[in-house]
């Protein structure tokens, strides 16, 4: 008996197997005849591309050629490989890919080839299969030839026409063949077909007859079948339970229904259904109660323990007959531990979503035609457009023009090999029109399944250049300020001698109108030497500032009349000031200079006149209301604008305006120097600066100040009698340059002073000491060798505690220190180089006199 289960098991087998292998061998057939429709489909589109082509000329056509042609040598690729002695099963896959066969496909595809490539009729299509290669590799040499022919730049139409024609000679040659494939597979398929259905049908009478055989030892071994049915049952890991169609009753109970639900299996027998699962409100009581045998029920409800405790479980309910009575077989599997999964799983998807929906950064996927499949909601945050606006829109056509070269290299050379790219930061059209910075890490994924496409990851960096730009251009005000600060205390030395020697020349008489003229241009000389020195420092922010709080619109006003002065007559001269007092904690001096300069400019912008606006304003910049590439915070503010109806500037001028020595003027018309000093005179009062052109529209230029609330206090106004500048006191004159001293110390002489000079401040301390005499005035520089000014001046008020001091200085950002700032503010006073010498006179005379005054 063994024998003929044996016999009859393997008849089965074979006939499965035979099954299987005809349902392979024809899935493989029909999957080589629709790959023939798409080769054969890409090859007739490749042959119109090129035909297209050389008519157009257009390189997309080219491209559309190298496409479809693409086909037919993934097909090549995987065939070869399949018929070589240890195909790569990679390479297979990819080729069958490339030949846009479906992925399903390839492994029947696989199959039919290297079981049956060399026999019969798969054979002879092979053979035909193969010798269309030919006929591709001479289509792709016309191909290049006539690529060739269009790129030379002189393009024979002759010659072009005539590769046209072979192109179409060799589609007539591959098209016999295409068909030749598919009825050859066809006549295969067929064989195969009837070959297998005759075996088939031989051995299922087989199979009835040694069926009947069977039949009677099988029915002498049933009554052994209920002890392994209470085997199966009992080893399964589902509890399982037969209940009763009509008195609901439980019939059977495996064991594992009897862990599950912690009770005894003899106790399960007999029990009522409606204590076994428990039932929601409004639900039928009967719960498993499938409709016929041939159908089954699933569902999931709670199974109640014996101790109350609930069981989440799935339940397959199917109809059944157990002693000859109707029943219900119900299998329930505990699903907790998936229901927990599941819910774990959901919750990571959940988080997935919400950090996706919440990512700052834009996660596009392109294709490799670069339109875009998939984007992040996040990219309405960052570029204004929804996602639903931008699918199916080419990528490149939102990047800057300039931009889009590097770019498109870029994903170019990305889409033919696997890995990460990071091409250089571009910009990206806004919805508003603006255009943003982005910064972008490029991932080819084309191969993933999931994704099929290339990544494109983007962050919005338009911020971060705005503030690298500033950086860049802190930078260069710092380099040109310490340049300044180094020079203008040895400048301003040499302009206080060139300017102190001319004015002791042009106090002395008898000296002829052109000499005096002469010197006079040499005085004016010198100030706009010392003028250019204050540019500097002020723009480096090295000149010291004496802020104090000011009512803008005044200072506006004062200046407005003077202002008129420096206009051209053709312009037109406009002032806007705010209906309340906006106040300014700032120099006044400094304040002037940023409205003269920003007026001179506006005046110069306008060369055949128009109209400009002097504005003050109250501004309240509120986070949500920022601009985007705002570099004002937000913040209360008085705006002072200056606009012109001028020439106006492009965006390269606007990015460098306020770089030291940049000008668009001729050499003769400016310095480069007034913006400079703006920017640094705002920005050091603690402001902002903006400027809004466009060529031929004007400009406007605005400075914010932070705004203060409180008005200036009014001091009594002093006006103190100025004294004759002679006097007969005595001054030690502490200089460490000689020409300056020796020239300092004449013109007091002739103002009738005793005058000690000291070459440094070591020298200045040891002649105080060895001086018998009274020492009124103290007249010393700040930076000096040995001893600095503000050690001078505390040695001496050590020695001679009535002592006056009065501190001279080419440059004081610094040089007096904290300290000696505060010991020496109200105690001395500061003559700032090149200074006149008159003034000189009348400030120590001021000195003298104020402690006859207190």
């Amino acid at each position: 008996m063994l024998v003929i289960v044996g016999v009859f098991v393997a008849i089965v087998i074979c006939v499965f197997f035979l099954d299987v292998v005809r349902s392979d061998i024809l899935t493989g057939v029909r999957a080589y005849v629709g790959g023939e429709s798409l080769w054969s489909k890409a090859e007739k589109n490749a042959v119109f591309s090129l035909t297209r082509y050389a008519s157009t000329h257009a390189d997309s056509d080219y491209r559309q050629y190298l496409t479809e042609i693409a086909v037919p040598e993934g097909d090549r690729i995987a065939r070869l490989q399949l018929l070589s002695a240890s195909p790569d099963m990679n390479l297979v896959r990819q080729g069958f890919m490339q030949g846009r066969n479906h992925p399903d496909d390839i492994e029947s595809m696989a199959m039919l080839v290297r079981r049956f490539g060399r026999l019969g009729y798969i054979a002879k299509a092979i053979a035909i299969w193969g010798e269309g290669d030919r006929y591709i590799d001479q289509l792709r040499d016309h191909a290049a030839a006539l690529h060739a022919e269009i790129d030379s730049g002189h393009a024979d139409a002759q010659k072009i026409q005539q590769i046209a024609a072979e192109v179409a000679d060799i589609d007539a040659h591959i098209t016999p063949l295409e068909n030749a494939f598919s009825y050859t597979l066809s006549d295969g398929a067929r064989w195969v077909n009837r070959v297998l259905s005759i075996i088939v049908a031989v051995a299922t009478g087989l199979l009835l007859f040694l069926g009947v055989g069977l039949s009677s030892a099988v029915l002498n071994k049933i009554h052994h079948s209920e002890e392994k049915y209470r085997h199966l049952i009992n080893a399964a890991n589902d509890a399982i339970l037969v209940i009763d169609s009509e008195k609901r009753i439980v019939l059977e109970a495996n064991r594992k229904a009897s862990e599950m639900l912690g009770i005894a299996e003899e106790n399960l027998v007999g029990m009522s259904e409606s204590k076994v699962y428990r039932t929601a409100a409004g639900e039928p009581r009967q719960l498993l109660n499938p409709t016929s045998a041939d159908v089954q029920t699933r569902r999931e409800l709670e199974l109640i323990r014996a101790d109350g405790t609930p069981v989440l479980v799935e339940v397959s309910a199917s109809r059944t007959i157990v002693g000859g009575r109707p029943a219900v077989l119900g299998i329930f599997r505990d699903i907790r531990e998936r229901v927990e999964a599941a819910a774990v799983l959901r919750r990571q998807d959940e988080r997935f979503g919400h950090l996706i929906r919440n990512l700052s950064d834009v996660i596009t996927v392109v294709a490799v035609d670069t339109t875009m499949l998939y984007l992040s909601p996040s990219v309405e945050r960052t570029t204004g457009y929804r996602p639903s606006e931008l699918l199916g829109q080419s990528f490149l056509d939102f990047v800057y023009p300039q931009d889009q070269a590097p770019v498109r290299m870029a994903f170019e050379r990305l889409i033919l090999r696997t890995g990460t790219a990071t091409p250089p930061e571009f910009r990206f059209r806004h919805k508003d029109g603006s255009w943003i910075w982005l910064e972008s890490v490029v991932n080819n994924l084309l191969n993933d399944a999931a994704v099929g496409g290339v990544v494109v990851i983007s962050r919005d960096v338009s911020e971060r250049r705005v503030l690298e730009e500033q950086v860049r251009q802190s930078q260069k005000m710092e380099a040109v300020g310490r340049l300044a600060g180094g020079i203008a205390h040895d400048f301003n030395n040499l302009l206080m001698v060139i300017r102190g020697y001319a004015e002791i020349v042009l106090f002395e008489g008898g000296i002829t109108a052109g000499m005096r003229k002469s010197v006079e241009t040499i005085v004016r000389t010198a100030d706009s030497a010392a003028n250019l020195t204050r540019q500097l420092l002020s723009f480096s922010r090295k000149h010291v500032f004496s802020p104090q709080v000011l009512e803008l619109n005044s200072v506006v006003s004062r200046m407005s009349e003077m202002l008129l002065e420096l206009l051209r007559e053709a312009m037109e001269f406009k002032v806007k000031l705010n209906p309340e007092d906006v106040y300014v904690s700032a120099d006044r001096g400094q304040i002037e200079q940023v409205i003269m300069n920003l007026v001179v400019n506006a005046r110069d912008a306008m060369p055949d006149g128009g109209k400009l606006t002097l504005e003050t304003a109250r501004v309240r910049i509120d986070p949500s209301r920022a601009s985007r590439f705002s570099a004002v915070p937000p913040g209360d503010y008085v705006m002072l604008a200056v606009s012109d109806t001028g020439i106006g500037m492009d965006a390269e001028t606007q990015s460098r305006i306020f770089e030291p020595f940049f000008t668009t003027k001729t050499r003769d018309e400016g310095t480069g120097l007034g913006l400079s000093v703006v920017y640094n005179i705002v920005r050091g009062s603690g402001g902002h600066v903006r400027v809004d052109s466009e060529p031929g529209r004007g400009t406007t230029l605005q400075a914010f100040f932070p705004r203060v609330a409180a008005a200036p206090v009014q001091e009594e106004a002093q006006s103190p009698g100025r004294s004759s500048s002679r006097g007969m006191e005595t001054i030690l004159v502490a200089e460490d340059q000689p020409e300056l001293r020796w020239m300092i110390c004449q013109f007091l002489q002739e103002r009738g002073y005793s005058v000690l000079e000291a070459k440094d401040g070591r020298d200045a301390v040891e002649l105080a000491d060895q001086y018998k005499g009274t020492i009124d005035v103290v007249l010393t520089d700040i930076v000096m060798p040995q001893l600095r000014g503000p050690e001078v001046a505390r040695r001496l008020s050590q020695l001679r505690p009535g002592i006056k001091v009065i501190f001279m200085s080419g440059y004081t950002e610094g040089e007096l220190g904290p300290e000696a700032q505060d010991e020496w503010a109200s105690r001395a006073a500061l003559l700032q180089k090149p200074f006149e010498l008159d003034l000189l006179a009348v400030r120590i005379r001021e000195v003298l006199e104020a402690e006859t005054r207190r």
